[in-house]
């Protein structure tokens, strides 16, 4: 043991660092309304759903856990509901118990243990793959959760907790294929993409891409389109799940949804009359889409892509408003799709770190994990600007790109030490600033929204 621990030691002391910060933002979250998400007095989805709002994020893991209700959408997280059932077996047992839903505490363990795996993947992927001193990689590390929407999502139940380890675990497997000059086989990225596509479907493409960088110039074009075939069986084992799901757990919830619908707009009038409001507000708003399928929903035409970047792509989901803090701006009348910051310096520090992520990208174009990670980036810039695809809150998907980031800063910070220490020592101070000023004024804004 040891030995292990000498050996291991700088690992170990990043994990034991990262579980600190995530177990603290765990209890925070634990700590918001504990006497009313743990009563057994009301339903999942009335309780957590009308007093769980933040952000544009949804409680769909609380109401899981507490009463397994399948309510994810399942052509985007076809797997999430049946991951969630051993939480929800758990929950069951201490609820018999302790005569408390203790949805809350149950997701708070299994969210800093995947919070911390985040965390510590990151940590590697910048010390290891970019090769970068200890003590720069846990800078950028720390810049990375300092992230309003990334930071978010250690503590707050929504799938892009489960989905942001799966993403750095497939950057981390395909650039060490590609650090080591091999492949990435078969054994890594079906499984990969099999986990992580049952999490977010979009996740296949990006499993996808880190594949083919690890193939692409290293095998036969013919040899790599049939490598590619091989996808077929995790795609197939998707569909049957998903299939199996619309003829069982769906159609209950479906039954189940419609029923109390029905009995309650026959007592209530007024309900009646909203849920016919909503049904012509939703009628509206598929008007209003560049693409509306069973897959491609949610493309709003009416909102401008550059605003939409300045303020939620590179403002909002790294830099929190003042104004409308964590509000949903689907919930109509919380917050505008659209928010300006009050002040002239939160812009300062979003063009500047939207300048060294330009610059890095720049630094690290002859690098063929930079060009894999960039991929990755693209793929979510052409959806959600080029499609403006979740455009309304965009800024709740954050997690699924930003590590490009602290990964372009690294090459950024390599090429300038080779050049000048004195321009490597500015950036430095640059970044450290920036991520005292980005953990202190996002977690103050959320420790203000949520116990104010």
């Amino acid at each position: 043991m040891m030995s292990f621990a000498r050996k291991h030691r700088e690992t170990l002391l990043i994990v034991l660092g990262g579980f600190v910060i995530m177990s603290a933002l765990n209890t925070m979250m634990v700590l918001w309304k504990p006497e009313l998400f743990t009563s057994t007095k009301y339903g999942a989805w009335s309780l957590f759903w009308n007093n769980g709002e933040f952000s544009g994020f949804d409680t769909y893991t609380y109401i899981v856990v507490s009463s397994f209700r399948p309510v994810y959408v399942l052509t985007r997280h076809p797997l999430l509901a049946m991951m969630m059932w051993p939480l929800y077996a758990i929950n069951d047992l201490l609820r018999d118990e302790f005569h408390l839903n203790c949805a809350i505490f149950v997701v708070a363990v299994v969210w800093t243990l995947l919070a911390t795996c985040s965390w510590t993947l990151l940590y590697k992927i910048l010390r290891r793959l970019v090769v970068l001193p200890w003590h720069v990689a846990l800078m950028l590390t720390l810049l990375f959760f300092s992230f309003s929407h990334v930071m978010i999502i250690t503590f707050f139940p929504d799938h892009m907790s489960l989905t942001l380890p799966l993403l750095l675990l497939t950057i981390y497997l395909a650039g060490r294929a590609i650090q080591q000059q091999r492949t990435m086989p078969l054994w890594q990225s079906l499984p990969l993409a099999f986990l992580a596509t049952g999490v977010t479907t979009t996740s296949i493409v990006k499993t996808g891409l880190a594949d083919l960088f690890t193939q692409w110039g290293r095998k036969p074009l013919a040899d790599v389109c049939r490598h590619f075939l091989w996808y077929i069986i995790p795609l197939g084992l998707l569909l049957g799940a998903y299939h199996y799901q619309m003829q069982t757990t769906q159609k209950d919830e479906k039954a189940f949804a419609d029923n109390i619908v029905r009995k309650k707009s026959a007592k209530d009038k007024a309900f009646a009359k909203r849920i016919e409001a909503e049904k012509a507000k939703q009628a509206k708003v598929r008007q209003q889409q560049i693409f509306d399928n069973l897959f491609v929903t949610n493309t709003e035409y009416y909102i401008d892509r550059m605003p939409s970047l300045v303020e939620n792509i590179f403002g909002e989901g790294l830099i929190l408003h003042a104004d409308y803090t964590l509000k949903d701006a689907n919930r109509e009348g919380h917050r505008p799709v659209l928010v300006r910051y009050s002040h002239w310096w939160y812009y300062a520090a979003e063009g500047t770190i939207v300048l060294l992520f330009l610059l890095g990208l720049w630094c690290g174009r002859r690098e063929r994990i930079m060009w894999m990670v960039f991929s990755m980036f693209l793929f979510d810039m052409l959806i959600h600007v080029g499609l403006n695809f979740a455009s309304a809150d965009v800024y709740i998907m954050t997690a699924h790109w930003a590590f490009i980031i602290p990964i372009a800063y690294a090459h950024l910070l390599k090429k300038a030490h080779r050049h000048s220490k004195t321009l490597t020592g500015c950036l430095l101070c640059i970044i450290a600033c920036l991520a005292l000023f980005l953990w202190w004024h996002n977690l103050s804004l959320v420790v203000d929204y949520m116990f104010t």
